[in-house]
């Protein structure tokens, strides 16, 4: 295989954490999700690792959909390459097969796009407390007492067309942003403090100016920046006085009451309050509270969301020796349907939110879905179609495999959740959300599902 120099990664990461917030240091959770006016357990995923030649002796611990499938819990099988372009050879070559922990699977439309000033009225309403959502210019300096002078027009008439917003949650005063789409690819938005907080005086005494909060472990930073985190003291206890599942518990109460029903959550991790000098030197923190990302569901399963940059088929990028770099203009931006939210034990710190997805009905049975061996048969049907025009890898090995769902386009603003079955390749440098090639089965009739769901959505559009 020839190797391609990821001269794009760094960038492009970047422009994604722009766009989508900054990454979580995350872990996966298997925690809960909302259904109803309940809170009930929910498994991300299958364990499906060890030996195909015991396919009928599944545990209780593997899902329904496996074994009504004949899904294998590990696979090595050669693909054909005949006029696939540059390929000279294919094969799928995953330890796991990802499976949904249910038995059957479903089918759910949604709408999602821009978000007007109906929708924003909406949204203010759902997360600022009564009456207290009020327009606001972040460009000009605003003082405390101007504030309090807006918030003593309780119930008057709002323009739910502007950008910015301030209001309270819980008597807390917050600005929410609706991102402007002449900078920036996502339609969303996102909540932060309109106060920082005070820099207590035993961190001031030691030169801290300001105060933020960050999921990171700002030990682990500093350590990999190559500095000595040895004089930073931190309290070892989380200070919210909450353990990992009332953190998921809180997080969960905050979507249920904002209506942001149709999530799961998929990582959680600490969230840390830091103290930094003018010059950007951190100088204390303390653990206090939780940052949880939550991902668009179908009845408790997320949807895949991968990014495409990788691409290859999608990019039409040549290989790295011919084109020197990777062009940004045949980027295409995924929608990605994303919350995330962090808390201390006493307020909101922050909350993103990028493409909510709104239900457009009730799920629907996706009926008989094809088998693992048909889903084979049709990756290999597509290959020559899909690879017709390839001029990058000379081999290409699916090793990350999985039955799932995923967002196709219906209409202007509609779309629909199904089953697929995914063949991806993951560049061992990139987690699972980035894969260098991808082919989607449509998992109820074979069909290839095209990752391209929005031409609008290429840069250069």
């Amino acid at each position: 295989m020839r190797k391609r120099r990821w001269m794009i990664c760094a960038a492009l990461v970047c422009l994604a954490m722009a766009c989508g917030g900054c990454a979580d240091k995350k872990k996966e959770a298997n925690t809960a999700v909302i259904e109803g006016d309940d809170i009930k357990e929910y498994s991300s995923g299958t364990d499906t690792s060890g030996d195909t030649e015991k396919d009928a002796d599944y545990d209780d611990s593997v899902g329904g959909l496996a074994r009504t499938l004949s899904i294998p819990t590990s696979v090595s099988v050669d693909i054909p390459v005949e006029n696939c372009g540059t390929l000279e050879s294919a094969s799928i070559k995953a330890s796991e097969i990802k499976t949904p922990d249910a038995d059957k699977m479903y089918t759910k439309k949604f709408t999602m796009g821009s978000i007007g000033a109906e929708d924003r009225e909406t949204i203010l309403k759902s997360i600022f407390d009564e009456e207290d959502e009020y327009p606001y210019d972040m460009k000009d300096s605003v003082t405390q007492e101007q504030r309090d002078e807006l918030f003593a027009h309780r119930g008057a008439d709002v323009d739910y067309s502007k950008d910015y917003f301030i209001g309270k949650i819980d008597g807390v005063e917050y600005i929410l942003y609706f991102y402007d789409l002449s900078w920036i690819s996502d339609e969303g938005f996102s909540i932060q403090l309109a106060v920082t907080d005070p820099v207590p005086e035993d961190m001031a005494d030691k030169g801290a100016t300001f105060t933020e909060y960050t999921s990171w472990d700002p030990a682990e930073l500093i350590t990999a920046n190559e500095g000595n985190p040895s004089d930073v003291q931190t309290d070892e206890s989380n200070m919210s006085g909450m353990d990992e599942d009332a953190g998921m518990v809180k997080a969960l109460d905050y979507m249920d009451k904002w209506g942001f029903n149709d999530v799961v959550p998929t990582s959680q991790s600490e969230l840390y309050r830091q103290y930094s000098d003018e010059y950007g030197e951190v100088v204390g923190y303390e653990k206090d509270g939780y940052s949880v990302t939550f991902q668009a569901s179908v009845n408790g399963q997320p949807l895949y969301q991968p990014d495409a940059f990788g691409i290859d088929t999608i990019s039409n990028q040549k290989n790295a020796e011919d084109s020197g770099s990777f062009s940004a203009e045949k980027y295409y931006y995924t929608e990605q349907s994303t919350y995330s939210i962090a808390f201390t034990g006493e307020k909101l710190t922050g909350f993103t939110c990028t493409w909510p997805m709104k239900s457009a009905g009730d799920i629907q049975d996706a009926g008989t879905l094809i088998t693992w061996d048909s889903a084979v048969t049709s990756l290999k049907g597509v290959m020559e179609s899909h690879f017709a025009d390839y001029t990058g890898y000379n081999s290409v090995e699916f090793n990350d495999v999985r039955l799932t769902y995923f967002r196709i386009k219906t209409g202007d603003g509609e779309y629909e959740a199904i089953p697929v079955y995914s063949f991806a390749q993951l560049d061992s440098d990139h987690s699972d959300t980035y894969p260098i090639q991808l082919v989607l089965i449509d998992a109820r009739d074979g069909s290839e599902v095209s990752m391209v769901q929005d031409e609008a959505r290429f840069l250069n559009k």
